[in-house]
């Protein structure tokens, strides 16, 4: 009884912001709105109010400054109240960069739901070599950035376990990307279930991501932070290779 009583709730709750959001977005951008799509957790069903974020999409015909700037005046509130984030393209930008953003563009196709217009992804398409260059260039990137966070951190346990959860939706995206670019297709939601699912296609035994999906779910709080980057530098390491590998058989 509880949990239908909490899905209804739920239910009401999306219809109410949804019915406050496309107002907004029609008055602010009017004739030049194309599509406004939800994706991620929250076309997913797994949105939990007030500590996740919802994506929004937002095509355009024409970008102007005049209109984002409306859009960001009238509903600069209700964007901070609801944690929505707002990818603003035009029509042509999304059909175009399909290329560049692979892992974004999966990740959309996979868990959306349009609210006003066309659905724009119907007839996108990804070539896996887009997929694995993008995936190189986020390993890459991600392993730069923890080591620069270790040495912002200056040896603070709390600071360098508190900055390590804002990683865990990074390694999320990179382990879909993975699971899809190794010809995965059954792509789990739920963290720990993907850091298994990556785990098992790769020959990995359970490891450092684990952990971190756990210290983000707020387990692991005696967890030493330095000894867990350490060991996500090396896993790193190794999936950047593994990566490579991939691409020589293409």
């Amino acid at each position: 009884m509880k949990q239908t009583e909490t899905g209804s709730e739920n239910a009401a709750q999306n219809t109410q912001l949804e019915s406050e959001l496309v107002p907004l977005v029609q008055t602010a951008f009017g004739p030049d709105l194309s599509s406004v799509v939800v994706y991620g957790s929250y076309a997913a069903g797994r949105w939990v109010s007030g500590s996740s974020d919802i994506n929004v999409l937002i095509l355009l015909g024409r970008c102007e400054p005049a209109a984002l700037k409306a859009f960001g005046d009238r509903g600069r509130r209700f964007l901070q109240k609801n944690r929505i984030t707002p990818l603003v393209l035009t029509v042509a930008e999304f059909s175009s960069s399909a290329d560049v953003f692979p892992m974004e563009y999966m990740d959309i196709i996979a868990r959306h739901r349009v609210l006003f217009g066309a659905d724009p992804t119907e007839h996108v398409q990804f070539s896996p070599s887009n997929l694995r260059h993008q995936l190189e260039h986020q390993l890459r990137g991600t392993m730069v950035s923890l080591r620069q966070l270790v040495i912002a951190a200056r040896g603070r346990n709390r600071l360098l376990r508190a900055e390590l959860k804002t990683f865990a939706g990074p390694i999320a995206a990179l382990f879909r990307g993975l699971l899809r670019l190794t010809g995965g297709s059954d792509i789990p939601t739920d963290p720990q279930a993907l850091a298994n699912a990556v785990n098992q296609v790769l020959g990995f035994t359970p490891g450092p991501f684990v952990q971190l999906f756990s210290l983000q779910a707020g387990g692991n709080r005696e967890i030493d932070p330095h000894a867990l980057v350490d060991q996500i530098l090396v896993r790193l390491s190794e999936l950047i290779e593994i990566v490579d590998r991939y691409e020589a058989k293409q």
